[in-house]
Order: C-alpha cells, then structure tokens, then sequence
C-alpha cells in the first residue's frame, strides 16, 4: 500500500500527460455563435487578408444587436499605433484577458485576442483548463467597436489600453506575427490552457518566435492581470510617469460609454484615437 502511494501522483501525473497528448484537438465542433467562425488569413501582394473577423453591436444591457462578420485586408506597413488592452475580471488583481489592438492610418482599428473556444452550452471554467484538455484556443479577431463593446456592456468589465512604445518597426512586425500565427491555428488546432496557453503567454511566446526573449519570463505570463505592470517594468510600456499614473491614463471605458453610439466601425475607431490624443 505505501509503495502504491508513492507510485499514485506518478500515474496521476502520466494519465494528464497522455490525455494531453494523445486527445487532439479539433476544429470540427458545435460552437458557440461568437466562436463559430474561425479568422482565415490569405496573403495579398501589400500584406494579408483577414476574414471572420467578427464586427457586433451590442446595447448597454448586453444584448447582442447586431451580428456581422466582415473581411479586410491588413497592411503592417499602414499601421499607426499597437496597443496592450486589459480587461481585468474576477474580482482579483491577479486575473485578467490581455489582447493586442491594432491601428491603422486609414482609421480602422482591429483586436487580436487569445480566447479559449466554447461550444453551444460550454461554460469557461480556468481549473479545469489546467488540467484538461476541454478548450482550443484561437485567435479572435474584432474590429475595436465589437470587442469594447463586448467588454463593457456584455461583460461588464473595464478596460485599460495601452500605447507600446517600442518603435513602430517592432510594433509591425507584431503584428505580422499575431497574423502568420493566425494563419498557423487556422491549419492545426490547439489546446488552451490556463497556465501554458493563456491569453498572455501565447503572445509573449508569438513575440518570442520573431526576437527570441523580447519578453523575458515572468508571473504575469500565469498571473495575467500583472501583465501591464510587467511590461511597464520591461519598458514596452510609456515610460517617464509611475505604473500607478500610466494605469490612471490608460482606464478607457468612460470614454467607450461616451463614444458608442457612433455606430460604423471605422467611425467610431478614428473619433476614439482623436479623443485619446486630447488626454
């Protein structure tokens, strides 16, 4: 019996890893409306063209008012500014979803974020997403409008956007990195996991892949609502104020309840980077 003891965490242990590796992935599922459509990425002469990206209203009570779906081409070469987007969740400080925003100087802007994808009736749950392989993950792909309306009135969550300020050749060669992975989940699907392929650490890891330890290992790559405070820290953040200042300034959702009655995306994204620039 205490040999069995000894033995029972090294059978647990070996159970997970096989069924981690030995249950595929697939993107063959009944999914959820917002998670039906899987962006596509084809490459064009000046960049990519990115289709499904999900473009919806949605009234202050959350309900969902409209649902589109909208092709566009992305030139990295156009883009203007990419942003950090927070939107702490949970209650504690320690939790957050992190995604990357994209602007554009034709005054679109686009949302890249990791999300784990659930099926008709599938219920998010992070502890069973650590231990078991119950989600893929993909790449959401939003116009600005969709996702920050999605966040404050469907989720009810704040938000915080924040100017990278590494130089704008960098800032584009994220992006063509967030899209060419894009590209590598629309062929093979993969599994999330709440500690090793999160929300945060598949883009630390997607920035890696294009500047090997660009983003050096940290908690927030598992404790992801420290994620702003650690790239402030790095200096991918603004600089020359305190995290706690950069934190104040970057607190957005007032300004999305002012601004979302400005009903075409593009619209709406170019009056949004003009009110930023007053702050």
């Amino acid at each position: 019996m205490k040999r069995f003891l000894m033995l029972l965490p090294i059978v647990l242990v070996g159970g997970l890893y096989l069924n981690w590796h030995l249950t595929p992935p697939s993107h063959d599922r009944d999914w959820r409306e917002d998670y039906s459509r899987l962006p596509t990425v084809v490459r064009t002469a000046e960049g990519f063209r990115i289709e499904n990206i999900r473009d919806w209203d949605y009234a202050e009570d959350g309900t969902v008012t409209r649902k589109d779906w909208i092709t566009r081409d992305i030139v990295p070469e156009s883009l203007t500014q990419a942003y950090f987007l927070v939107e702490p969740f949970g209650g504690h400080e320690a939790i957050a979803h992190t995604m990357l925003v994209f602007a554009f100087e034709n005054g679109e802007a686009f949302v890249a974020s990791i999300e784990a994808r659930r099926e008709v009736g599938e219920a998010y749950s992070a502890p069973k997403a650590a231990i078991l392989p119950i989600f893929e993950y993909m790449f959401v792909w939003t116009t600005e409008r969709d996702m920050y309306g999605n966040s404050e009135f469907l989720a009810d969550d704040r938000l915080f956007l924040y100017p990278l300020s590494i130089p704008l050749t960098q800032q584009k060669a994220v992006l063509r990195a967030m899209i060419e992975e894009t590209a590598e989940i629309q062929v093979a699907p993969r599994w999330y996991n709440t500690l090793f392929s999160n929300c945060t650490n598949v883009l630390a890891r997607t920035v890696n892949k294009i500047a090997p330890d660009a983003v050096p290992f940290d908690k927030a790559w598992y404790l992801t609502g420290y994620a702003d405070e650690f790239l402030y820290r790095e200096g991918f953040l603004a600089n020359g104020q305190s995290f706690e200042a950069a934190q104040d300034a970057a607190l957005i959702s007032p300004l999305i309840r002012e601004m979302y009655g400005i009903a075409d995306a593009r619209t709406f994204s170019h009056a949004f980077r003009a009110r930023l620039a007053e702050n």
